[in-house]
């Protein structure tokens, strides 16, 4: 019946309108320049999808009237999409949660294997219909090859997915809970989705269902720019504070949480004989070092002030000798070596073995501590 996927059309019209529009808000403040991007692609992915749908859904109701190669290029381009959007959500996790699944080179070229393979497959299907074909009435139709194609997309989607949950089971914190929960939320709704399209195939439900995600994980993160240090790309002092509030009422000798506060070595030469360019550069990379142990050690990682920063750990897995070796183990990997100084960094902290009803008792302690090591370093130099 002609008409029928007119609606199926316009809505995705108003898809790719909404998603411009966020694409054209998106800016660095809501993250790292890695994770700005990735949400980028991610909505690339998104309009491929839509765009070519529309002409799919156009040619379906006899509106448009495709040749067969271009329609079946069209709806490989489509099925592409779908694949790049479920890749680029998983670099874009791994940067938010700081889990870096895949830090070597050759992880990351193990790790894009499977995305090339099946847009191999899928640009080959033009021609063989292996994934796909356009049958002899010109209408799309897949083979029972697709599930390849279905798998390597929730291979992508599944692991942040288990990571987020596991990361939700674990913090205290009310908020990161909800982000986590959020995250997870983006497999599950498409997943819904993808299912009662074959109850109601003229709605675009998965569509509708993906910005859905894209929307609320973007009002998300700019709603945590209030708590986010634009410089370094760490929590900021306000969300530090608010997090120490949620966490330390709840410490105990069975549950003890180590607070660490550091700051740079001799930072103030840095900035006076460098400028403060090069003073916010060190800074950054100083956070980087900072924010990947966080990651590894599912711990809190935030900028206290000027050159200070803070680390929580809601747990006694590692010593504070095993995370003090580790940030100076990131914080020289990530150094350049022609850089002309070296950064370096003392260290107070303090094992919160009981209730706090505020920050300020425990902080003061590791503040003592990262005072007399901050003496000690100086007298060695």
């Amino acid at each position: 019946m002609t008409g029928v996927y007119l609606p199926y059309a316009v809505t995705e019209v108003y898809c790719i309108i909404f998603a411009v529009t966020i694409w054209l808000r998106l800016n660095s403040s809501l993250g790292t320049e890695h994770e700005v991007r990735q949400l980028r692609n991610m909505i690339y992915s998104y309009l491929g999808m839509l765009v070519t749908d529309v002409f799919w859904a156009l040619s379906e109701d006899g509106i448009l009237h495709i040749p067969w190669l271009p329609y079946a290029a069209l709806n490989a381009v489509t099925i592409i999409s779908v694949a790049c959007g479920c890749y680029f959500w998983f670099r874009f996790i791994e940067d938010r949660l700081h889990f870096k699944f895949a830090d070597s080179h050759l992880a990351n070229m193990l790790l894009r294997l499977p995305l090339l393979a099946i847009i191999s497959l899928d640009l080959i299907s033009i021609f063989t219909g292996w994934i796909f074909f356009i049958d002899a009435q010109g209408h799309y139709q897949s083979t029972s090859l697709f599930v390849i194609h279905t798998a390597v997309n929730y291979f992508y989607l599944l692991i942040p997915t288990v990571y987020a949950i596991q990361r939700a089971s674990k913090t205290h914190s009310r908020q990161e809970r909800g982000e986590y929960l959020t995250y997870a939320l983006y497999m599950i709704a498409p997943l819904i989705a993808g299912l009662l399209e074959d109850v109601f195939p003229h709605v675009p439900l998965l569509a509708l269902n993906i910005f859905m995600m894209i929307l609320i994980l973007f009002l998300m993160i700019q709603n945590k720019q209030v708590f986010h240090d634009a410089l370094t790309g760490l929590n900021n002092r306000r969300r530090l504070d608010r997090y120490l509030d949620e966490l330390l009422p709840g410490a105990s000798a069975a549950h003890p949480i180590l607070l660490f506060i550091m700051d740079i070595n001799n930072f103030k030469a840095i900035n006076d004989h460098y400028g403060h360019l090069e003073g916010d550069h060190a800074l950054r990379v100083f956070a980087s070092a900072l924010g990947d142990v966080a990651g590894r050690c599912d711990a809190f990682a935030a900028r206290y002030g000027g050159d200070e920063f803070c680390l929580v750990l809601d747990s006694t897995a590692r010593t504070p000798e095993e995370i003090a070796a580790m940030i100076e183990q990131k914080l020289q990997a990530g150094q350049d070596a022609a850089c002309p100084y070296r950064l370096s960094a003392s260290i107070g902290c303090t094992v919160c073995d009981h209730a706090e009803s505020t920050p300020e008792s425990a902080l003061a302690r590791a503040d003592r501590m990262l005072y007399q090591n901050k003496m000690n370093w100086h007298a060695a130099n």
